[in-house]
């Protein structure tokens, strides 16, 4: 993307702040994982790496290691279309099941990790990949009891793929900011 994916303008908020929002609305607590100095006066508490320079893993771990829920959602900052209501699904799911882990199923990607539920006891789990050197997300999912959500699950509980519609490039940036426009989203 070459800019970070959590200050990208749509429509009147940052990225970041559009899922402050959508956390704020459904959990007690919020707060951003990354640089500090990245996100200064962003109203919520920042917790830097643990495990710096090792990817989303790492991020994850830091903030499971600050948490005092059992529960936590996590949501990364490049899905423009992600919902409340689907947020608040994948929580209800995740109470249910009781796993370490709630993820939800990709077509092409395997997993949505960043947009998925991690008990805090998970951390012991990704602590141990990110020691052995395993920085993906997934890594250390075989640890764990997860329940992963398909895509005919999601798809008959009301949700479209679009929700996980994400902005890795400067042209989807530009197609979303356009999408938005036309939809008023």
């Amino acid at each position: 993307m070459a800019r970070s994916k959590a200050h990208l303008l749509i429509g009147h908020q940052t990225m970041v702040e559009r899922q402050i929002q959508l956390l704020q609305s459904l959990c007690r607590s919020v707060a951003v994982l990354g640089p500090p100095e990245e996100f200064r006066g962003i109203g919520v508490p920042v917790f830097a790496d643990r495990f710096r320079g090792r990817g989303p893993l790492a991020g994850l771990y830091t903030g499971l290691l600050h948490t005092h829920n059992e529960y936590n959602l996590f949501l990364g900052c490049d899905l423009p279309f992600m919902s409340v209501r689907f947020l608040r699904y994948l929580c209800e799911r995740a109470l249910e099941s009781a796993a370490d882990a709630t993820v939800p199923e990709s077509r092409e990607h395997g997993f949505h990790p960043l947009c998925a539920v991690y008990r805090r006891r998970a951390r012991w789990s990704m602590r141990a990949s990110l020691l052995a050197g395993q920085n993906k997300v997934s890594s250390f999912f075989w640890r764990v009891r997860r329940q992963v959500l398909t895509t005919g699950e999601m798809a008959r509980a009301g949700f479209g793929s679009r929700v996980f519609d994400n902005m890795n490039t400067p042209e989807d940036y530009e197609t979303v900011k356009k999408w938005i426009a036309a939809a008023r989203f």
